[in-house]
């Protein structure tokens, strides 16, 4: 067999260990094989680091920080220094929660039943995010007000008349009461209310300016998890258009 030379050695020591044994064969000219059976000569060992996909980017800005970190890293199947990292590097890692103080505790107390005040407003009020707050509600075993049974007659005919035109916020708006109100009651109606569009991350735009002209505005949609004509709108606001055809 060929002796290894002094420069497809280099090549192998540099890069086998980050780029792998394909990558080293075909910068030799060597086969496979005989690369892999160098490095574990040499005592060379890959490291193996898995590329993050534009899916899991977009699933870490979707659920962090309101689902735990460990979760993601079992959903993603990574571990979770690696979750924690990526959310280093996309600026969305949140410090640990500071504790409880009793003070706190006792407001919560206060405005968890408050069946004016949302979720989220009680959140507000205590500076928490609203699933640290709903998380200490239910550990201290509080409960919320069934806010639906408060609705007048009138109120629910709004509701009924509008759930398919407007979302939850802007009846809620119209009707002077909570976003939470409004779901819990059209949830008892068995009422299905236009959702709020969903906002789009500066990953989901960048996607679509690097593959807009290259991939089919379906395939894209199915990575961003969006529908096709959702995707065709946001290309042309961001004046991205698809390779002409002579």
């Amino acid at each position: 067999m060929k002796r290894w030379t002094k420069p497809e050695l280099g090549i192998l020591k540099r890069n086998y260990s980050e780029k792998g044994a394909a990558y080293v064969a075909k910068k030799t000219g060597r086969p496979l094989p005989s690369v892999v059976a160098k490095a574990k000569e040499l005592g060379i060992t890959r490291n193996y680091m898995r590329r993050w996909t534009q899916f899991e980017i977009n699933y870490i800005i979707k659920k962090y920080p309101d689902k735990p970190v460990d979760s993601i890293a079992r959903s993603l199947k990574r571990s979770l220094q690696s979750v924690l990292g990526k959310a280093r590097t996309l600026k969305i890692l949140v410090p640990a929660p500071k504790a409880w103080s009793d003070k706190e505790l006792e407001l919560l107390k206060q405005l968890w039943t408050d069946k004016d005040l949302s979720v989220d407003e009680v959140a507000a009020k205590l500076n928490k995010t609203s699933t640290a707050t709903h998380a200490m509600a239910w550990k201290m075993g509080l409960r919320r007000p069934e806010v639906w049974r408060f609705w007048t007659k009138e109120q629910t005919r709004y509701l009924v008349k509008n759930h398919k035109k407007k979302t939850y916020v802007q009846i809620a708006k119209d009707l002077g009461i909570t976003k939470s109100s409004v779901f819990h009651k059209a949830k008892r109606l068995g009422l299905r209310i236009k959702k709020s569009p969903r906002p789009w991350t500066e990953p989901e735009d960048e996607y679509i300016r690097q593959h807009y002209k290259s991939l089919p505005a379906k395939e894209i949609a199915l990575k961003l998890d969006r529908s096709t004509d959702v995707v065709m709108d946001r290309a042309r606001k961001l004046g991205v258009r698809k390779n002409n055809k002579k």
